[in-house]
């Protein structure tokens, strides 16, 4: 493998699997280098004539988002036989990071930084469910399908961005079938999408919830459950309570959290401009301020003792 993919150099390979995420940068005039991400197609995957083309067409409508709390896309294409795409580095803990060093230090965050973080993730995921093809005016129907905890991170200036929107369904997707599967990935699935029905923007919804829950209490709403039981779980029982881990919690979270992670679709918030407005309606009503100071303190926390040279596998979509 070159280090370099066109005008980008590889610096360190952070994530294995059928996409391989690298520490890149790419040089500019008088010196100026960009720190960058940049997602390569494994090269036997690209041997696919029918995948490549489906991860052209996924890095093409990734690179049409552009908002505050999205990772943006700066360039995608093939060089040399390298299909690739260069998004934004994010220099921040994901969600899933924080939640493992919440669980290890037996702490437990203020209700309404987690309604803030997940507000703004649901921002940033309303203006991809909302956009429209400039030319036609028609809806591009973008929904990222797998919200999970490892794809939201927080950045050091302390808000909230949704990274690999289209990336991590076309790993779920092409993930071949010959290996063990992974049951895990239905935990974080709405019930619709376990049963293999249709999906639209409610799920993402749905997920949203999810890591919600995870976040104020450091724990998975199904986590005893593991196998394929795991799978009907899903579809035919309500999650264990918040509040069961977490007695603390207000009354208008545990309202908001039954409506987002209702079974029934049509139960649930109709879209993360509903939810967002609620988390908003919550954090007001308590009377204390969410500040991006707050979030930036507790990035220093978690971050305070990583190790940089682990080398991640593929997300395990859990």
């Amino acid at each position: 493998m070159t280090s370099h993919v066109g005008k980008y150099q590889r610096i360190r390979l952070l994530t294995e699997g059928i996409i391989e995420d690298h520490l890149a940068k790419a040089a500019g005039p008088r010196g100026f280098e960009k720190t960058l991400v940049l997602q390569c197609l494994r090269s036997d995957m690209a041997e696919d004539v029918e995948l490549r083309e489906v991860f052209l067409d996924m890095a093409m409508e990734a690179a049409r988002l552009s908002h505050p709390h999205l990772a943006q896309v700066f360039d995608f294409g093939v060089v040399d036989g390298t299909y690739f795409l260069a998004r934004e580095h994010i220099d921040g803990p994901s969600l899933s990071r924080l939640i493992k060093h919440m669980a290890a230090q037996r702490m437990t965050l203020p209700a309404t930084l987690c309604a803030r973080i997940i507000s703004q993730a649901c921002e940033g995921l309303a203006y991809a469910h909302d956009l429209t093809d400039p030319q036609t005016n028609k809806p591009l129907r973008l929904i990222h399908r797998c919200v999970r905890p490892y794809n939201i991170l927080l950045s050091h200036p302390g808000t909230a961005r949704v990274v690999d929107f289209g990336v991590d369904f076309f790993r779920a997707r092409w993930t071949h079938e010959h290996l063990t599967p992974n049951l895990r990935k239905y935990a974080y699935m709405a019930p619709e999408q376990v049963e293999g029905r249709s999906a639209d923007r409610r799920v993402d919804v749905y997920a949203l919830g999810l890591v919600l829950y995870e976040l104020l209490t450091a724990r998975r709403p199904y986590e005893s459950t593991s196998g394929w039981d795991l799978l009907q779980v899903v579809v035919s029982e309500p999650p264990v309570p918040a509040e069961q881990f977490r007695p603390d919690l207000p009354g208008a979270l545990q309202a908001i959290l039954a409506r987002t992670l209702a079974r029934d679709r049509d139960q649930r918030y109709p879209d993360c401009r509903a939810l967002q407005a609620d988390l908003e309606e919550f954090i007001l009503s308590v009377g204390e301020p969410v500040t991006p100071r707050q979030v930036a303190r507790l990035i220093q926390q978690v971050t305070a003792s990583d190790d940089p040279t682990v080398i991640a596998p593929e997300p395990a979509l859990e």
